[in-house]
């Protein structure tokens, strides 16, 4: 696994390092990805965000974070040993920051949620109806859960709020 984390306006990305590429590792590793995959994770601002969301999805405001997908790591057209590129997620750690407080959540609590919801899509994942939503929710508190365990932490204060209906689209 290989895990390219770019932070060039220099921003407080809410998680270490460590905790990003724990987080990528959980998330294929529930998702039972076996094969090596390069994902790229990048920090921007809220205005580049902004500019992001208006050119990909016609929503001319900032949102937390955007996935764009790659190839899939279940392609079966890939070579079994080749490296699959899986995509990249994009945060903005401002709005994350900002908007926690609002779901009872630490901007780091917050910023995991939205690393591993960012990766889910990657893998396919999507909550275009209520059924989609509910299980992708399920899936994000059960990696966020083995990562607190991870960490030490008790894995039953594990709380996420509705990760897809937040205010402004996911």
């Amino acid at each position: 696994m290989g895990v390219l984390i770019s932070n060039d306006a220099e921003l407080d990305t809410l998680i270490s390092d460590r905790d990003i590429e724990a987080a990528v590792a959980a998330t294929l590793a529930h998702e039972g990805v076996e094969r090596p995959v390069e994902v790229s994770v990048s920090f921007v601002d809220d205005e580049e965000m902004r500019g992001l969301n208006s050119t990909w999805r016609q929503i001319d405001a900032p949102t937390d974070v955007l996935s764009f997908e790659c190839d899939s790591p279940f392609d079966e057209d890939i070579p079994q040993g080749e490296s699959v590129e899986l995509g990249d997620v994009i945060l903005a750690p401002g709005v994350i920051a900002h908007q926690a407080p609002e779901f009872d959540a630490t901007p780091a609590e917050e910023c995991r949620l939205m690393l591993v919801h960012g990766l889910l899509h990657l893998l396919g994942y999507d909550h275009l109806d209520d059924e989609e939503a509910a299980a992708m929710e399920a899936r994000e508190e059960e990696i966020l859960r083995a990562l607190a365990s991870e960490r030490g932490e008790d894995p039953d204060t594990v709380r996420i709020g509705p990760t897809t209906r937040h205010h402004g689209e996911r």
